[in-house]
């Protein structure tokens, strides 16, 4: 596994938890302080957040509380606007009213738009684990980069923002890394389906877990049989376990195969409030680190003179 495949990786679960967004799914009437959504997991107490449609929009609500079995939201104020889904109302996540304006890979001199996050590879280890394996483990630097106001309002925003994506990483202990395939969904899945049914492919002859995804919801299943059809043109059934939890329609759901499998990350520390660039920024740092085991079965077979 390449640093850079790591890399994407983080960069993709920041961008999931720092840019969380769900449409309504029932409209709202103004003066309830409730809000039912797509999909309220990635939505947490005391969050900020903002209702927006294709012409309005209302900021500045906080979050009392979630349930993400009902996927309702209540706030601890009224919501002042009345909310139709016909006007395609989505409930995003903001910071002090602000959006994250770039997510960079490395650490670029010039950053046009803050605030701003920065991924970084900084190294890469190996040590042996059995016989023909070995454990890689890659450590990366998240830095965060806000603007500095005044001094208490820039760093409780600093504050919050590295809040919300440790919380983001610690949520993917086992993140998605390159190299994957993605198949399509040939049926619908009902909550509570064990046989599915997916776009015929011979990765599932050798990777046995996948991954369930549309845009909003997300879950990790192991192959436990493969059923053979008459027609292999017309995808192939697999039973699942364990039995597959939320609604997946064939028109917006992938099939996601993983080929590589980190088996251990966490952001180990964090700095909190380094001065950045003279008085202009404030930065903090996350420390993270993923492990993953590696197949040596090359090594005998090196040439040794050509």
């Amino acid at each position: 596994m390449a640093m850079e495949d790591i890399v994407d990786a983080v960069r993709r679960i920041i961008h999931k938890w720092v840019n969380t967004i769900s449409p309504i799914v029932e409209n709202v009437i103004a003066g309830t302080s409730q809000v039912k959504v797509h999909a309220a997991h990635r939505f947490e107490v005391k969050d900020q957040v903002m209702f927006k449609n294709d012409t309005i929009y209302e900021t500045g609500k906080i979050i009392d509380s979630v349930d993400t079995d009902t996927n309702i939201i209540t706030f601890d104020s009224p919501i002042l606007n009345n909310w139709t889904i016909a006007e395609n109302t989505q409930l995003i996540k903001t910071i002090n009213e602000l959006f994250v304006q770039g997510i960079y890979i490395g650490e670029p001199d010039v950053i046009p738009r803050y605030p701003a996050i920065c991924v970084n590879g900084i190294s890469r280890s190996s040590e042996w684990m059995t016989l023909e394996t070995t454990k890689e483990r890659f450590e990366i630097e998240v830095t965060i980069f806000v603007k500095e106001s005044t001094h208490e309002a820039g760093y409780r925003f600093l504050l919050q923002l590295t809040d919300m994506i440790q919380k983001g990483l610690k949520r993917n202990l086992i993140p998605l890394v390159n190299d994957y395939e993605i198949v399509s969904l040939v049926d619908d899945i009902t909550n509570g389906d064990a046989i599915i049914t997916i776009e015929n492919t011979d990765e599932i002859q050798t990777y046995k877990r996948i991954l369930i995804e549309d845009k909003y919801q997300s879950g990790e299943y192991w192959i436990q049989r493969i059923y053979a059809v008459e027609d292999p043109s017309n995808g192939v059934r697999v039973h699942l376990y364990p039995h597959v939890c939320g609604n997946y329609s064939a028109s917006n759901t992938s099939i996601i195969i993983p080929r590589r499998f980190v088996f251990n990350s966490w952001p180990a520390t964090i700095e909190y409030g380094k001065i950045h660039k003279g008085e202009l920024l404030k930065a903090s740092v996350i420390r993270w680190f993923a492990e993953e085991e590696e197949l040596q079965d090359l090594r005998y077979r090196e040439m040794k003179l050509n």
